[in-house]
């Protein structure tokens, strides 16, 4: 798995800056306590969100960063996300990804040192 740099990371954030509305400034207070809550290393961080009739949740991040109105989440340096795709309650897809961004109004829960169990 190829890490994601710093540079692809800045790229990333200036393109949705300059593609985006103001950012809702309901997120800001979201902002300072997941800021705060990334301050030790040794969390990951788990997001589940809705995509159409889909539910997706996505762990093992590492960092995440509010840009507008769209989270972005990164894995450690040389470490992957995992993602798995609900659809009618039934999981229908699993997969690997090295950062997501997702739209903010898109996100159901945060989660930290989420631990994920299979049936």
């Amino acid at each position: 798995m190829i890490p994601v740099s710093q540079a692809d990371l800045n790229a990333i954030f200036d393109k949705i800056k300059e593609s985006s509305p103001e950012r809702d400034p309901a997120w800001e207070g979201l902002e300072s306590i997941l800021n705060e809550l990334q301050r030790k290393a040794d969390k990951k961080i788990g997001i589940e969100f809705e995509c159409g009739d889909c539910c997706k949740k996505v762990i093992n991040g590492s960092e995440l960063f509010l840009v507008k109105n769209f989270v972005v989440l990164v894995p450690a340096r040389g470490d992957c996300l995992f993602m798995k795709v609900f659809s009618g309650g039934k999981l229908v897809d699993k997969q690997l990804l090295r950062a997501i961004i997702i739209p903010a109004s898109r996100i159901c829960a945060v989660e930290i040192n989420p631990v994920q169990i299979d049936p």
